[in-house]
């Protein structure tokens, strides 16, 4: 596997992503020409997982860790757009800007997640990245908004360019991904692209970022933001019933490896941690100290007590590592475990929802977190 490249892994969520019709968005570097009639020579290529390690890395400054108080709620940009019409729009991304003149018809959705988003907004998208599960297309979650749409699958490895631009594209999203600058700069070539932010580490844009970053690239800002408001009034409602929630110090843990555990935390740099922050719940001290930079941060089998807070959230990405975690002496003496403060997440759909962390698959997260949380902190009192 090409190491170079940001390597998202599927086994982080898993019990654990015909010619170019409107301007190609601007970028800050130059790049070598895309032949969209041959490209099968290019030797750039997006490695994007290994399925046997998060291992994804960025060179985003990291910020200085806070367990201050979790925010009312993730912030969401704002847009505003003509009456009449959405083009031409321009939005900013990792790599500069790109410009979008006219309402896009051929999508390709190159993200993880990117195309639930698509769906969601009843975009069809003509492509969408292959992640992990056994569905043909989409998950659950998504089947309704899929309908009797039959989108070409792009594998979840490397990119083929030349795969791409055959599709003709007149607009390329990669909001959950990790794309690289030259990646950029041949994908643009063949169509105008989106990437991911610039503020966040590769995957940790919070999903009502991505979402309105995605609603505006395909004129349909305010459809988005009423699906960000429809979601996140279901988690003001959860925060709002469940005030003893607030403060509480919750430490997101998964397991991943081939025969032997290997143990990871996830902090504020995660989107799938801030999930747990629009609770109420923080990111314990020495967890945040770890930093900010990356959606995950290893830890070894020694380091397990850093887990020891209020409640301990487990995605093991590999379900037969699960004994590894139950019969680790050091898990084992721990206040949260003895205490029955752990929260497993072993359901494929669930820990699949809640590594896409979309507006489709959050309500299925939120039906199997909020019991759970429930019982685990009321043994708080216990």
């Amino acid at each position: 596997m090409n190491r170079r490249k940001s390597n998202l892994v599927a086994c982080v969520a898993l019990v654990a992503l015909a010619s170019t019709a409107a301007a190609c968005g601007s970028d800050d570097t130059a790049a070598d020409t895309v032949d969209t009639a041959d490209t099968a020579d290019t030797s750039t290529t997006i490695d994007s997982s290994d399925g046997t390690s998060p291992s994804v890395t960025t060179d985003a400054e990291a910020a200085t860790p806070t367990t201050a108080a979790a925010p009312d709620t993730t912030e969401v940009p704002t847009t505003e757009s003509p009456a009449d019409a959405d083009f031409p729009v321009t939005i900013e991304h990792a790599f500069g800007s790109t410009t979008i003149e006219a309402e896009p018809k051929r999508v390709v959705s190159l993200g993880f997640n990117d195309h639930d988003v698509l769906l969601a907004l009843g975009v069809e998208p003509v492509a969408i990245r292959a992640w992990y599960g056994d569905y043909e297309y989409v998950w659950p979650w998504a089947d309704e908004a899929l309908g009797d749409l039959e989108p070409t699958v792009i594998d979840s490895g490397d990119l083929s360019f030349e795969q791409i631009a055959a599709l003709g594209p007149d607009l390329i999203i990669g909001q959950y991904i990790g794309f690289e600058s030259d990646d950029y700069d041949l994908l643009s070539q063949i169509a105008p692209t989106v990437a991911q932010s610039g503020d966040y580490p590769n995957f940790g844009t919070p999903w009502q970022v991505s979402t309105m970053t995605i609603g505006e690239a395909v004129g349909r800002a305010d459809e988005a933001a009423d699906l960000i408001a429809e979601v996140m009034g279901e988690f003001a409602a959860v925060r709002e019933a469940h005030p003893e929630w607030e403060g509480l110090e919750l430490a997101y843990a998964g397991v991943y490896g081939d025969e032997m555990a290997n143990y990871y935390v996830e902090t504020d740099g995660s989107s799938r941690m801030k999930v747990l922050q629009d609770l109420g719940f923080v990111v314990p001290a020495e967890l945040a100290a770890l930093g900010d930079d990356s959606f995950y941060h290893d830890i070894s089998a020694e380091q397990i007590e850093m887990l020891d807070h209020d409640v301990v959230l487990w995605e093991p990405a590999v379900l037969a590592l699960l004994p590894e975690v139950e019969n680790n002496p050091i898990y084992a003496t721990l206040s949260v475990a003895q205490e029955d403060r752990d929260v497993f997440m072993v359901d494929p759909v669930v820990a699949g929802a809640m590594a896409h962390s979309d507006v489709l698959s959050l309500p299925v997260v939120l039906d199997f977190l909020v019991p759970e949380l429930e019982r685990a902190v009321a043994n708080l009192d216990g």
